[in-house]
């Protein structure tokens, strides 16, 4: 080869892994924030207290999904982890076989 190198570049898997983690973070501090200003309405007495029942309501339903969102996150990122371990240990294997190194 005339110095030409194969690579696998899985850097852009680091980008996504913290993308999501990032969402993760930014949707639930965004419902908590609607949560309290809700809250807060309710304890002015600017909103119908039975309300308060229906957001207790919803706020559990969202905590439900989003913990279901965060493990499948999660084994989403593990499952990347792992594509990227095979492909590093893939490309010191082709590097050893390529100089001659064990089989």
């Amino acid at each position: 080869m005339s110095g030409d190198t194969i690579r696998f570049g899985n850097e852009a898997l680091d980008g996504i892994q913290s993308q999501t983690t990032g969402q993760q973070e930014q949707y639930t501090e965004i419902w908590d924030g609607v949560h309290s200003q809700l809250l807060g309405l309710i304890e002015q007495g600017l909103v119908d207290a039975s309300i308060g029942e229906v957001l207790n309501e919803r706020d559990e339903q969202f905590r439900r999904e989003a913990t279901g969102y965060d493990d499948s996150v999660t084994a989403q990122n593990r499952a990347m982890r792992d594509v990227q371990l095979i492909g590093n240990e893939g490309g010191r294997a082709m590097v050893n076989a390529a100089s001659g190194g064990g089989r």
